[in-house]
């Protein structure tokens, strides 16, 4: 019945957007910030055990409506598509993401933002040098408010949601980023293929409706609208769930000022309560990845998934398995994994193609694959344990095929 219930109506789409826009994700908005201004570290035990219950309840209350709204109104996407190739009929059948692509994502903001301070760098070998050496107390202070200012929005890079900090011991992952993006080129990608898009958005406006453009166009911005929020809920929802971490992050500190101390024994054993279970927060959440004897690993040549983003690439295969993978992310690599997360897009600018084990063509790193003008190959059963870091492969984004040539030693 779930699963039928994600069909809606252009109508009851319509209905839902105005919903998302207006109230859920100002509402999110709003959410996020009032827990950020709340001062932890003031709080009486008592109150942290309170304010660390009320963020997981307010938490869950988000996934709740993740799922009852959010992912309904992905159907958007589908229902452009469907419409778009019954009346195109285009050779590739996912033709129509292209006339989504460039909607103002907030992870391609995030990218952005990393872009112009890797500029700054690039520009002052100064800077780079003692980015390089990890002194960051010698940065410029304006340089250093603006890496500052970044962190406040989209936190260190150190945690697998939006927002996290501390979950490394240092900005390593933040600044190894910041140096690999200081050696990119100006991508060129995105715009390559933006006369075609003008053209196919053309004929299609012309087919919709026997000629009304101003349909078609109402079709066309919802479906923009529902692949923006398909990559932008996960980053909302990631803040707050990087507020819950907080909470458990000063509760954690307070434990360890505990230890060894019987006299007190009783407040450790109350703080330690208030988070049983909840320390999966805390840790980097593994890729679906199955445990495979290397002398009797099955030597794959080609890799059968589903084409999410038109191209050829070969290179380097970087596996990501877990988040703490990502600082080693090199420029060229192609991004291996169980599939891409809001909080791994980051990497995606400095990667020469996509492969993900599991999804489809509308999961996130297909879409932010396409953002970049990347090819990607989705849903490839073990791609993560046939394809090892070093192995050099081909993917082919047009039959969703992947070559491994050479394999790491």
């Amino acid at each position: 019945g779930w699963y039928l219930s994600l069909h809606r109506s252009l109508d009851n789409l319509q209905l839902l957007r105005t919903r998302i826009e207006k109230e859920l994700i100002p509402e999110m908005i709003r959410c996020a910030e009032e827990l950020n201004d709340v001062d932890l570290v003031t709080m009486t035990d008592d109150d942290l055990i309170a304010e660390v219950q009320r963020r997981q309840q307010l938490n869950q209350h988000w996934v709740n409506v993740y799922w009852s709204e959010f992912i309904p109104f992905a159907h958007g996407m589908r229902l452009f598509g469907q419409i778009y190739n019954q009346l195109m009929t285009p050779e590739d059948p996912y033709e129509f993401v292209d006339l989504l692509v460039h909607s103002d994502l907030a992870s391609v903001d995030r990218n952005r933002q990393l872009a112009e301070l890797a500029h700054q760098a690039a520009s002052h070998p100064e800077l780079a040098e003692l980015l390089q050496a990890g002194h960051l107390e010698g940065l410029p202070a304006d340089f250093r408010s603006k890496i500052d200012a970044f962190i406040d929005a989209y936190g260190d890079l150190s945690c697998t949601m939006t927002g996290g900090t501390h979950c490394a011991d240092d900005l390593r992952p933040l600044i190894k980023v910041l140096l690999q993006y200081a050696s990119l080129g100006q991508h060129s990608s995105r715009d390559r293929l933006q006369e075609k898009r003008v053209e196919r958005l053309d004929r299609f406006l012309d087919e919709y409706g026997g000629g009304n453009r101003e349909k078609g166009l109402e079709l066309l911005e919802l479906a923009r609208a529902s692949y923006r929020l398909r990559d932008d809920d996960n980053i909302h929802l990631g803040r707050i769930e990087a507020q819950v971490l907080a909470a458990i992050q000063e509760t954690d500190r307070r434990i360890g000022e505990t230890a060894g101390k019987p006299q007190i024994a009783g407040r450790r054993k109350k703080l330690q309560a208030a988070i049983a279970g909840s320390n999966h927060l805390n840790k980097p959440a593994e890729t679906v990845h199955h445990a495979t004897n290397p002398s009797t690993l099955l030597q794959a040549r080609q890799l059968t998934g589903q084409p999410a983003g038109p191209g050829l690439a070969r290179g380097r295969a970087r596996v990501i398995r877990q988040h703490t993978d990502l600082p080693d992310f090199m420029n060229g690599d192609i991004l291996v994994c169980d599939a891409v997360d809001p909080n791994m897009t980051f990497v995606v600018p400095l990667a020469a193609a996509v492969v993900e084990r599991r999804g489809g063509m509308l999961i996130h790193g297909a879409i932010i694959a396409r953002e970049y003008g990347l090819p990607c190959v989705t849903g490839i059963p073990d791609a993560t344990s046939l394809i090892q870091t070093g192995d050099t492969i081909t993917v082919d984004g047009y039959l969703g095929i992947v070559t491994v040539h050479e394999k790491n030693r």
